[in-house]
């Protein structure tokens, strides 16, 4: 298989506790072909002394704190792949995930992203349990279901940089949902993919920003998705 650049992005702020282990599992990744930013957005916590070992592996940029899109948006300023993901500094990649993907996102040229399912862990990386997250082929229920809700979750999805390219980046107005209004500005103009594999930990510690959703932002998002498809949304 051909092995495209991947880009993954990693967004922090005061994660130290868990950045490592995110590290761990972009670096020892089945897929070779990859470039890592991690985006420090103005950590107090040591950040910087914990990611000196790592920095031949890395690029590691500091910035004064903007919030997770607007760290997210300067690490995809950079990113140079074919294809970009993004990792949660409290998450974790399992070892096939950026392998699978690609293999998937090649297959098909009218992937604009793909997701997958997950399993979620504890503060100490213990399992808790499984998540198979929900998936619709048609693009009408896919996108109604969304409006339920956001079932995808962001450090699972992988992204045609191209396809970003045309849809724009995160909205910095935006502190929380930015991923959800992402995800349907890629369906308004992309197919999506899915792997049912659990490809992600996701880390429940409960400080986790979904903790306390910003459900204005939610609605500002589900608002502009009844614009961007006027014809399945009233």
């Amino acid at each position: 298989m051909l092995t495209p650049k991947v880009s993954v992005v990693i967004p922090t702020y005061n994660h130290a506790r868990y950045l490592r282990f995110a590290l761990d599992s972009v670096i020892n990744q089945s897929y070779a072909n990859l470039e890592v930013f991690v985006i420090d957005d103005g950590s107090t916590d040591g950040t910087a002394k914990l990611v000196k070992p790592y920095r031949s592996k890395i690029n590691y940029i500091y910035k004064e704190n903007g919030g997770t899109p607007s760290a997210l948006n300067l690490g995809l300023s950079l990113a140079t792949g074919k294809y970009i993901g993004w990792l949660s500094a409290d998450d974790i990649l399992m070892d096939e995930k950026v392998s699978k993907q690609v293999g998937q996102m090649e297959s098909d040229p009218n992937l604009g992203f793909s997701y997958t399912s997950f399993v979620v862990i504890d503060a100490n990386g213990k399992k808790q349990y499984e998540v198979n997250s929900p998936y619709y082929s048609d693009k009408q229920e896919m996108v109604t279901k969304l409006m339920e809700g956001c079932f995808i979750n962001g450090s699972s999805v992988m992204m045609r940089s191209s396809a970003l390219k045309q849809i724009g980046n995160f909205d910095e107005s935006l502190p929380q949902a930015h991923d959800y209004d992402l995800w349907f500005r890629f369906l308004r103009h992309y197919a999506c993919g899915f792997l049912e594999d659990r490809l992600l930990a996701y880390r429940w510690h409960g400080k986790n920003m979904s903790q306390n959703p910003n459900e204005a932002c939610s609605v500002i998002v589900r608002e502009r998705a009844k614009r961007l498809f006027p014809e399945w949304l009233n």
